[in-house]
């Protein structure tokens, strides 16, 4: 069998085109866990104000998830209790406010963070405990959608799970 000078050559070249660069994204990862510590610090801090310039917009999805233990007890009160609840309280702008006229501090602990990204959209996900004073009022599994946006990274989601 012959092969063609030009068949040939594009044989051998095409795993070079198959190839695509890895973008380098630690500055990225850099940045992003940055917001990360933000929204930490703004919950301890009870700061509204930089809270709400992570976000990249105040009615991003917000949505809690309740886990079958907590589902139950909540039905055994009210029936009509939904495992993904949904209505306006559900928003950045709702939560820091909830956080800022309580009278006990508040802190979010974040464990096993894991981060994807190309530099340009991420999806962070990391287990977390909700601290009201000394108490742990939640925990569970929280996930967020970021985008890099003209003014740095911006979370665009918010999904978690309601475990206590």
């Amino acid at each position: 069998m012959k092969l063609s000078l030009p068949l040939l050559i594009a044989l051998v070249s095409l795993p070079a085109f198959a190839q695509t660069p890895t973008p380098d994204t630690a500055t990225a990862r850099r940045q992003i866990q940055g917001v990360i510590e933000d929204f930490r610090q703004s919950i301890i801090q009870r700061d509204t104000k930089k809270f709400l310039t992570l976000f990249l917009h105040d009615d991003i999805t917000w949505q809690p998830a309740q886990g079958d233990a907590l589902l139950k007890k909540l039905r055994e009160k009210n029936p009509k209790a939904r495992k993904a609840p949904t209505h306006q309280k559900n928003s950045p702008s709702a939560f820091i406010a909830d956080i800022a006229s309580d009278k006990e501090p508040s802190e979010e602990k974040f464990n096993n963070i894991r981060i994807e990204t190309d530099g340009t959209v991420a999806a962070v996900s990391f287990d977390f405990t909700f601290h009201l004073g000394d108490r742990v009022i939640n925990r569970g599994q929280e996930h967020w959608l970021l985008v890099n946006s003209d003014n740095g990274w911006k979370i665009a989601s918010v999904v978690y799970s309601n475990n206590d």
